[in-house]
């Protein structure tokens, strides 16, 4: 089955749309044997160069949380783990391995971190997938504030907290990702 890119999909503005859609990819994964989905992508689309935006929703945190709570509501319906990724910040994929991202908090939390906070709070998304770039020189998936402080406790995410394919990057300990609050390393 083929479905359409998340931007698309965003630009519907179609919740109940886009609920359907996800419960019919969580019957394909289940249709497939898949237990978990490497998606939905919900980082924002920040410049017209960044390498993933047909995998990210929209350029406003809003739409983009709304419309991915819906998808993820509709997956998770059906016993399909949902693994949001790249959190957080990724704005690039060419040269993003290690890449150091510098924000304000203000930025992070309006912009960055918000569109990851409605699919939690809204669909009780039970899945992250970390990002391979550094929030100003910690690697994200080893940020304890990142995982532990805002993901856990403030936005309330209970479930499983995976690195991006880790196997030649070096700079991420896996350590310091158990110790930031991450609980599964994909290698």
């Amino acid at each position: 089955m083929c479905y359409t890119s998340e931007d698309v999909m965003a630009a519907t503005f179609n919740v109940d749309l886009i609920n359907d859609v996800g419960r019919c990819i969580g019957e394909d994964c289940l249709a497939m044997g898949y237990s978990g989905l490497y998606g939905p992508g919900i980082n924002m689309h920040r410049t017209a160069y960044s390498g993933r935006n047909f995998e990210y929703y929209a350029s406003d945190p809003f739409v983009a949380g709304t419309i991915c709570a819906a998808e993820v509501n509709g997956i998770q319906s059906k016993g399909v783990y949902v693994y949001m990724k790249h959190f957080a910040l990724n704005d690039q994929d060419t040269g993003r391995d290690g890449l150091c991202v510098w924000t304000n908090e203000q930025a992070a939390r309006e912009i960055y971190l918000q569109a990851f906070e409605y699919p939690i709070e809204q669909a009780n998304a039970l899945c992250v997938m970390t990002s391979f770039n550094r929030l100003g020189t910690t690697w994200a998936g080893g940020d304890y504030n990142l995982l532990t402080n805002i993901l856990r406790n403030e936005f309330g995410m209970k479930g499983i907290i995976l690195t991006d394919f880790s196997n030649s990057n070096n700079y991420m300990d896996v350590v310091q990702g158990v110790v930031a609050g991450g609980n599964a390393w994909d290698a």
